[in-house]
């Protein structure tokens, strides 16, 4: 939110803030990544200041939504890296020498388990995603047509005919 005060003077207020109280929950893995997915349409950034262990939910939604996401290195300059690293707008980043970005982890949660996953079976209608094959989408309902093998008929030996 910026406003414009006397003159030509803007100030910012930004509420961006994730605070992450839990590890990270596979059951709210598609409730997040639709608000993700929201937040990048809408040009809204998300930061993510992580204390303790890293998330990899929130690793994406900073990727996806071009936010920072920063493990702090020590917890006594939290201060100094809120208000350096993450107060800043995203043109004012830009000027700034930043950390460095961290690997993003992009495992997907199945829909049947909710388990973190790095292979998987995608229903090609909804796009749902499921760790063991299934012929029915659980989701959508659609009937997946499966094509088995062709058998193939062993070829006949030639005789050689004795001249």
């Amino acid at each position: 939110v910026s406003k414009e005060l006397e003159g030509n003077f803007f100030f910012y207020i930004k509420f961006n803030s994730v605070i992450k109280a839990a590890e990270d929950c596979a059951l709210q893995y598609m409730n997040f990544m639709n608000v993700i997915f929201a937040a990048q349409k809408q040009n809204i950034l998300i930061d993510a200041c992580v204390l303790d262990s890293d998330s990899g939910l929130l690793q994406q939604a900073c990727d996806i939504t071009g936010g920072l996401y920063l493990k702090i290195p020590q917890k006594v300059a939290l201060t100094q890296y809120l208000l350096w690293v993450f107060l800043p707008d995203s043109e004012q980043r830009s000027q700034l020498v930043l950390p460095p970005s961290a690997h993003v982890d992009y495992r997907a949660a199945c829909f049947c388990h909710r388990n973190l996953i790095e292979i998987g079976y995608v229903c090609s209608v909804c796009l749902s995603i499921f760790c063991n094959f299934s012929p029915i989408c659980t989701t959508c309902e659609t009937a997946f047509k499966i094509q088995l093998p062709q058998m193939v008929k062993p070829k006949k030996k030639k005789l050689k005919q004795a001249t």
